[in-house]
């Protein structure tokens, strides 16, 4: 991962769990279905960043240390920025799937 851009784009999230743990952030993405899962976003390790959600509209945030969970109203395309020591994480509806006949 470089210093400052993109950490990484994740498509259909029902919501993020973050979390510190030592001296370090952590971020992981889950979806909706029978079975639960999730997705990592790597951070470096020995950091600790300020983490920011914005425009991603939630129904329920669910803080147990070490982590919190927070669940989005739908499906969401997520994108994870760095700046600096901040993590910026922003979203939007999907895109809907336009069938070609």
């Amino acid at each position: 991962m470089a210093d400052d851009g993109i950490v990484d784009s994740i498509k259909n999230a029902a919501g993020i769990i973050l979390g510190v743990s030592e001296s370090r952030s952590w971020i992981e993405v889950f979806f909706e279905g029978d079975l639960m899962h999730t997705q990592s976003a790597n951070l470096p390790a020995g950091s600790v960043f300020d983490v920011y959600v914005e425009e991603i509209p939630h129904k329920a945030t669910v803080y147990e240390h070490p982590r919190t969970m927070i669940f989005f109203d739908g499906p969401c395309d997520i994108r994870i920025t760095r700046d600096g020591n901040r993590i910026v994480i922003a979203g939007s509806p999907p895109k809907p799937h336009i069938a070609v006949v």
